[in-house]
């Protein structure tokens, strides 16, 4: 199941072209996520909180618009219900306009094919830590 998951993760990643602000306007890619997603961006930015639905999803990636780009780099395959994503984000300065690049990783928790869960880290090796895939 958990390799299904990742093609699940690799193709909704696709439908969305790597823009978070497209997650409103794709059709397939709502259908993958369950309406109350919990999304927790706090290792990355500290005071974000984590919150719920797609909604505020979209209200703490607002400020990059569509600047923001996700570049899914390597997919891991982690049990049956968690796939890892190292992940090449880009985005401008909201101030400033400045090219920012972050390379970190995201947590997708997977039930019943739909994303319930996005846990963003900003530094891979404890990401693979935190989801056991190193010690």
């Amino acid at each position: 199941m958990s390799q299904e998951n990742v093609e699940v993760v690799r193709r909704a990643l696709a439908e969305v072209g790597g823009y978070p602000a497209r997650i409103e306007g794709s059709a397939a890619f709502a259908q993958l996520v369950a309406p109350d997603i919990e999304v927790d961006l706090s290792d990355v930015y500290p005071d974000a909180p984590v919150v719920r639905g797609v909604e505020g999803w979209l209200r703490l990636v607002e400020p990059w618009g569509r600047s923001l780009k996700l570049q899914p780099e390597r997919f891991f395959d982690v049990d049956d219900d968690r796939v890892l994503v190292f992940m090449r984000v880009t985005a401008l300065g909201e101030g400033s306009g400045a090219p920012v690049e972050l390379r970190n990783a995201h947590e997708y928790t997977i039930r019943e094919g739909s994303f319930v869960r996005l846990k963003v880290y900003r530094d891979r090796d404890k990401a693979l830590e935190a989801v056991g895939l190193r010690e």
